[in-house]
């Protein structure tokens, strides 16, 4: 739904991988051995209706597929779906979008728990009272993608315990 598979040829070498589509044209690129984008860097707006009161704010694109995957199981972390969607595809457009952010009446912040993801979103948080720190719901991980790839590991372990009982 969110993804594409994009061919590129990068030094004379063909490519393929996953594409996340950028505002303004261009995707952001993942694949086993590479992590980039096209141009123009920029962010991404999904679900974001005039009417929204609530935005969800992700530092990146696997974040957000991690928090669609949670909802998609009805993962008991989370809170009820949010309006709108806007992924950054790098801290660098924080305050960028921040007119587009306050918009809103609350923004709910899913930004990464390293030095600076947590300095953006204390500096955020300070500014106004709108905005919604939710990294506590995964404290122990470096961001959402990590806390969904550990919560499977584990589930994966305790289902293979049963199979041997």
């Amino acid at each position: 739904k969110y993804c594409k598979e994009v061919d590129f040829e990068l030094y004379n070498k063909k490519y393929f991988a996953i594409g996340f589509e950028k505002k303004s044209g261009g995707f952001e690129l993942r694949n086993k051995y590479f992590k980039g984008s096209s141009s123009p860097k920029d962010l991404t707006i999904i679900d974001q209706h005039p009417d929204s009161k609530s935005i969800a704010i992700f530092e990146g694109f696997f974040s957000f597929l991690s928090y669609q995957t949670l909802h998609q199981n009805n993962a008991p972390i989370l809170p009820a779906r949010q309006t709108g969607f806007l992924i950054l595809n790098s801290l660098s457009f924080m305050e960028k979008s921040r007119n587009l952010m306050e918009k809103n009446q609350k923004i709910y912040l899913y930004v990464d728990r390293d030095e600076a993801g947590i300095k953006h979103t204390k500096e955020a948080m300070k500014r106004d009272i709108k905005y919604v720190d939710r990294s506590h719901l995964y404290k122990n991980d470096k961001d959402l993608n990590d806390y969904l790839v550990r919560k499977s590991l584990i589930q994966k372990q305790v289902h293979k315990i049963k199979i041997h009982f």
